[in-house]
C-alpha cells in the first residue's frame, strides 16, 4: 500500500458536458476531443511508481464507460465522485483515499494538461513538512490542492467556478491554523484565449518533457475560432 495517492477528476467526454465554455468559440465536438487529449495527457505524464492514482468518474452513471476509455491504456483504480457540489465531490474524494491508508493525498482535475510526474512529486515533498500544498492556477481557481490530513472545512461555502477560489481556500486554511505552500502557477484552459496561451506554451514544455503531448500538439496546430 503506497503512502501516497494522487487523485484525478475525470469527466465524462460527452458534447454539451465538458469544456462548455470553450465549445461556445471551438464546437461542442472539438472541445470533446481536446478534454480527451487533455486526460490521456496528463495520465501518460503523472505515472510513477512512488503513488497510486485513483480516477474519480463524473457522473457516477458514466463510470463504466470511463473505465471502458481509459483502462485499456493504463491500469487504474476508478471510482464515483460522490456529492452535489464540487467542494463534495473534492471532499469526499479525499476522504475516501485518507481512509483507504493514505498518509499524503493530491486532487488535481484535467484542465492543466502540462502537469507532470515531477509537479505531482513536488507537491508530495512539500506535503511531508506542511499540512497542504496548492497548485495556484491563472484564472484564481488552483489545478492541484494537497493534504497530509483530511479537513473537510477547507471545501466548504467555497464560489467556486470564479476567481475567489483561491484566495478564499487560504483565508480558510489560514484560519483553520494550517501549513501550506503555493507551487509555480499553471493555465487551467476553459476558454479559447487559455487555449492559444496552451498551444504557444506546449512548444516549450515539449522541449523539456514531450510525454503524452504529440497528440495534443497537432490537435492544436490548426485550431480555429468557429462561434458555433
Amino acid at each position: 500500500m503506497l503512502e501516497n495517492v494522487l487523485n484525478i477528476f475525470v469527466k465524462y467526454p460527452e458534447p454539451g458536458f465538458v469544456k462548455t465554455r470553450l465549445a461556445k468559440d471551438i464546437g461542442k465536438d472539438e472541445a470533446v476531443s481536446l478534454y480527451r487529449l487533455f486526460v490521456e495527457a496528463i495520465l501518460a505524464r503523472t505515472e510513477n511508481i512512488s503513488f497510486r492514482r485513483i480516477i474519480f468518474c463524473y457522473p457516477s452513471e458514466k463510470r463504466q464507460e470511463i473505465m471502458d476509455w481509459l483502462m485499456p491504456k493504463i491500469p487504474l483504480e476508478f471510482y464515483s465522485q460522490k456529492g452535489d457540489t464540487l467542494g463534495e465531490r473534492l471532499s469526499n474524494a479525499f476522504a475516501h483515499s485518507f481512509k483507504k491508508g493514505a498518509r499524503r493525498v493530491i486532487t488535481i482535475g484535467t484542465d492543466s494538461p502540462t502537469i507532470d510526474k515531477k509537479v505531482i512529486l513536488e507537491a508530495f515533498k512539500e506535503l511531508e513538512t506542511k499540512q497542504c500544498v496548492i497548485g495556484p492556477a491563472l484564472d484564481g481557481g488552483y489545478y492541484l490542492i494537497g493534504l497530509s490530513s483530511f479537513h473537510k472545512e477547507i471545501f466548504m461555502d467555497i464560489d467556486w467556478s470564479t476567481s475567489s477560489v483561491l484566495k478564499q481556500t487560504q483565508d480558510r486554511l489560514n484560519r483553520l491554523e494550517l501549513e501550506f505552500t503555493l507551487l509555480d502557477r499553471e493555465i487551467d484552459v476553459d476558454s479559447f484565449k487559455d487555449l492559444l496561451v496552451l498551444k504557444d506554451k506546449l512548444q516549450d514544455v515539449s522541449n523539456i518533457n514531450p510525454i503524452g503531448l504529440m497528440p495534443l500538439i497537432n490537435a492544436l496546430t490548426n485550431i480555429k475560432k468557429t462561434n458555433s
